[in-house]
């Protein structure tokens, strides 16, 4: 189903499970660690289901998680003009693919498997472009979304980081302590010192975020008449601030759904400028017939 102008949207939340385990690092044992999976379903006012999500989120302590902050990792990398200049090249190649193809329609018989997509370069990531690219969310709009003001202490977020983010009623009282800049789960994102808090050298960019650049790699390529029909992602680490991110691809097999719609599956990889993985994914793209 295809969300359309002036749509209303839906999402109900069902909780699958929650299991604890020992995690380990090298040859350590961790504490256990908390493995919560959860489903979405999004529909429109007519009940139509658009999309299904399927999330799994790690919950930890973050006395564990201190005990891996770097200190040499605490300052952001420095960027000379000729390597910046040099990623803006890069940048370009992605930005001409889009100019090439136009409003043309990329051809399901004219991809072969073992096609590479051309690389999409990200960043370097900043405080005031992870933040606007959350900011970019119909969601975070005051009065664009019904809130379903979350008990983030009843789902296991210890005081300190619990806050009033997407709080309904706060919002109505004191919208400002509803934003991330205040004590939230996503304080981290934007604040070195949240971020320590919980296991990060610096500020990271949004998980949701890191999701739409990888949605947006693809439908990019796949052009006006081709779309993402079903993405699995699993992140691997965090796009630090003061990073880049690259993603790459290429095209692993060909098929036909049950529903008829010539599909491509493509290998998709995330990595920062050190060759480090973020995330690893595939994800089938519908496309044009000839």
């Amino acid at each position: 189903m295809v969300l359309r102008p002036a749509d209303l949207r839906r999402r109900h939340d069902r909780q699958r499970e929650d299991s604890a385990r020992l995690r380990r690092q090298g040859d350590q044992v961790r504490r256990p660690t908390c493995f919560q999976r959860g489903d979405n379903f999004y529909r429109n006012q007519n009940g139509e289901l658009i999309a299904k999500q399927r999330s799994t989120g790690i919950r930890y302590r973050p006395a564990i998680a201190q005990e891996t902050v770097s200190a040499d990792q605490a300052e952001e990398p420095a960027w000379t003009d000729e390597q910046i200049a040099a990623l803006e090249d890069r940048k370009f190649v992605w930005v001409r693919m889009l100019h090439d193809l136009g409003h043309g329609r990329r051809n399901w018989d004219e991809v072969q498997i073992g096609d590479v997509l051309p690389e999409r370069v990200f960043g370097p990531h900043t405080v005031a472009s992870l933040t606007t690219e959350w900011r970019a969310y119909l969601f975070t709009i005051w009065g664009g979304t019904h809130r379903i003001n979350p008990d983030f202490a009843a789902m296991g977020f210890e005081l300190a980081m619990a806050g009033h983010e997407n709080d309904g009623w706060m919002v109505a009282m004191n919208t400002e302590i509803t934003v991330v800049s205040c004590n939230c789960p996503s304080s981290g994102h934007q604040f070195s010192r949240w971020a320590c808090h919980i296991g990060m050298p610096r500020a990271y960019g949004y998980g949701a975020s890191m999701g739409a650049w990888l949605i947006d790699y693809l439908a990019g390529w796949a052009g006006e008449w081709g779309q993402v029909v079903h993405s699995n992602a699993n992140y691997r680490g965090p796009a630090l601030s003061g990073d880049i991110t690259i993603i790459t691809a290429a095209v692993v097999d060909k098929l036909v759904d049950a529903e008829g719609r010539k599909l491509v599956q493509v290998d998709c990889r995330m990595t920062n400028q050190f060759g480090v993985t973020l995330v690893t994914g595939t994800a089938e793209v519908q496309l044009d017939e000839a």
